[in-house]
């Protein structure tokens, strides 16, 4: 899906996935420090399924994939995604920060604008997995009125590592 226009905020702006992209995202996604807590693998663990996913993300129909540039150095520093549920009162979210870029508030920037674009688009609850050993993004949910609705676990694809999660909730 696409949003069509940026979403734009004080430092950022968040826009459509490129297939252009492709090489900065896969980067910050598959590097073992920059992609701890992401379900996506490290680069040894990539197979043909995943590379065709990623390939194919520009044009999914079944969600946003987003990147996340810096507006006034024009350079993308994170990406961002967002699912909404049959009847779309619900989105789940989900972010990454390059690592170069890590606590300078870049992801509380974007998710309080996918918040924003949530209520424009009459969504009534947002939520995000977040593993509970991730305590940056799970302080920055808290942060934002999120709350905890269950917890639960994800493993990271085609990988043995597995994470016990939190999924937040906020209600909009």
């Amino acid at each position: 899906m696409r949003l069509g226009n940026d979403l734009t905020c004080e430092r950022i702006l968040i826009r459509d996935y490129k297939i252009s992209d492709k090489e900065f995202c896969t980067g910050m996604w598959f590097d073992e420090e920059n992609g701890t807590y992401l379900s996506d693998p490290t680069e040894e663990y990539v197979d043909d399924v995943y590379r065709s996913a990623i390939d194919e993300m520009e044009d999914n129909e079944d969600g946003y994939y987003l990147v996340i540039d810096d507006k006034e150095k024009g350079k993308s520093i994170g990406s961002c995604c967002v699912f909404s549920n049959e009847d779309r009162s619900n989105i789940d979210i989900g972010y990454c920060i390059n690592k170069k870029y890590w606590r300078n508030g870049y992801a509380s920037e974007a998710v309080q604008k996918l918040i924003e674009w949530a209520k424009e688009h009459n969504v009534k609850t947002v939520t995000a997995e977040v593993a509970k050993e991730n305590e940056a993004s799970c302080g920055l949910l808290r942060k934002l009125g999120f709350k905890v609705k269950e917890e639960t676990k994800f493993r990271k694809y085609h990988m043995n590592i597995e994470y016990d999660s939190y999924v937040y909730e906020l209600a909009i």
